[in-house]
């Protein structure tokens, strides 16, 4: 049951859950953050849960989206004979009997600020769907991780909370600023090195083995004359993804780790980091800056 040290997105998240799953994500963080060195080797058959799935199922549908490369939509899901239970009970037998396979995902593009597009890689709905489970059930353990200096893609934050964190740091003199975005970071992540980071925490190879399938699949697009081509990325983790946010946290979680060990500059100058996923501002005191201000 939560405690008066229970995060207030355990909370809010346990009033939207089944009573199961949020117990058992209440669990899996409090195992979490009590072992900070603990490795999670048994965590897959809680994954192909039912209940966990049809959470996942439902999130998923609550959250929308266009269709993979399949071309099946969530209605079609939704409004066919049987609907979510039916896939469930498919998704279920096929990832208790390790025969689920990941598909391939679809590339497409979207207009930035800058006149530059971002590519996006969405995957079928039916592998959204497992990806939640996934989520659900490993998002816990590395929340428990996650320093206090990360604001994006992270439950009951948002970029409001990361903005008062620049102000309140503003307010206390640390008005040298750095600001720095990684380029083409969710397409430039290192599998080998993301999945270092992964096992920090989580040895379930079965687990692993989805995590890795996701990476790996097949992208397809169209070319100039509208055919589709496949290619098979060496890097990155799809814009669109489900999972791909809590990836992308989990491999720049060192930098904020980093950042704050005895030996970075949250120590030796007394800075201070706001990071928003890629985004990230780290700001200290400086006399040309506090005269620049003045």
């Amino acid at each position: 049951m939560p405690t008066e040290a229970t995060p207030d997105w355990i909370r809010r998240k346990k009033k939207v859950l089944p009573e199961k799953v949020a117990i058992l994500r209440h669990k899996l963080y409090q195992k979490a953050k009590q072992e900070p060195k603990f490795r999670f080797y048994a965590l897959y058959d809680r994954i192909f849960r039912k209940d966990v799935l049809l959470a996942a199922c439902g999130e998923v549908v609550a959250n929308g989206g266009a269709p993979g490369p399949d071309g099946v939509t969530i209605d079609q899901i939704v409004g066919s004979e049987g609907g979510l239970e039916r896939l469930v009970d498919q998704l279920h037998e096929e990832l208790k009997t390790r025969t689920y396979k990941p598909g391939a995902v679809r590339r497409v593009y979207i207009p930035k600020a800058n006149g530059k597009q971002r590519p996006l890689g969405i995957p079928n709905v039916r592998d959204r769907m497992v990806q939640s489970a996934v989520l659900l059930v490993i998002e816990p353990i590395f929340e428990a991780d996650f320093e206090d200096s990360s604001y994006g893609f992270r439950p009951g934050r948002s970029a409001h909370d990361a903005l008062t964190q620049v102000r309140a740091a503003l307010a206390r003199g640390r008005t040298e600023v750095y600001d720095a975005d990684l380029q083409s970071y969710f397409d430039s992540i290192p599998h080998d090195k993301l999945m270092a980071s992964v096992r920090v925490r989580i040895t379930d190879s079965s687990v692993l083995r989805l995590l890795e399938g996701w990476l790996r699949a097949v992208v397809v697009e169209t070319d100039e004359k509208g055919r589709p081509k496949g290619t098979g990325p060496t890097s990155g983790t799809p814009q669109g993804g489900v999972i791909s946010p809590l990836l992308a946290n989990i491999y720049l979680h060192w930098l904020d780790h980093s950042f704050h060990s005895a030996r970075g500059p949250g120590t030796w100058a007394k800075a201070t980091l706001v990071r928003y996923a890629d985004d990230c501002a780290p700001r200290r005191r400086g006399k040309e800056a506090l005269k620049k201000a003045a």
